[in-house]
């Protein structure tokens, strides 16, 4: 998740940053991403209207191509059969176990 908040921050052009500061965009672009991500349709809506009013409909095009892309790549990941390097298997093994991955038929370790 970090990755992709970094990559979504790095969109701005100096054309477009308008009056909110590198802190504020950054809290509106982390907002958007946790909603968008999440199950809360009507939470994803206003975090895209509130995009829209701070920054302008071509953030919104260009943090949803963002978040777009690491779908694309987890889900071609996916598809390839690639596994997680023995590092970042144990590096997620405590969130597997605490979100039942671990029971799930598909796993794959």
């Amino acid at each position: 998740m970090m990755m992709l908040r970094e990559s979504i921050d790095g969109i701005a052009d100096a054309d477009r940053v308008g009056t909110l500061d590198v802190a504020a965009r950054t809290a509106l672009l982390e907002s958007f991403v946790d909603a968008v991500v999440g199950p809360d349709r009507g939470r994803a809506d206003l975090a895209r209207a509130a995009i829209v009013e701070a920054l302008g409909v071509e953030w919104l095009i260009d943090a949803s191509a963002v978040i777009a892309n690491f779908e694309m790549m987890t889900r071609l990941a996916d598809g390839t059969g690639a596994r997680l390097r023995p590092a970042q298997l144990e590096a997620v093994s405590g969130m597997c176990a605490e979100l039942g991955i671990d029971e799930f038929t598909s796993r794959r370790g």
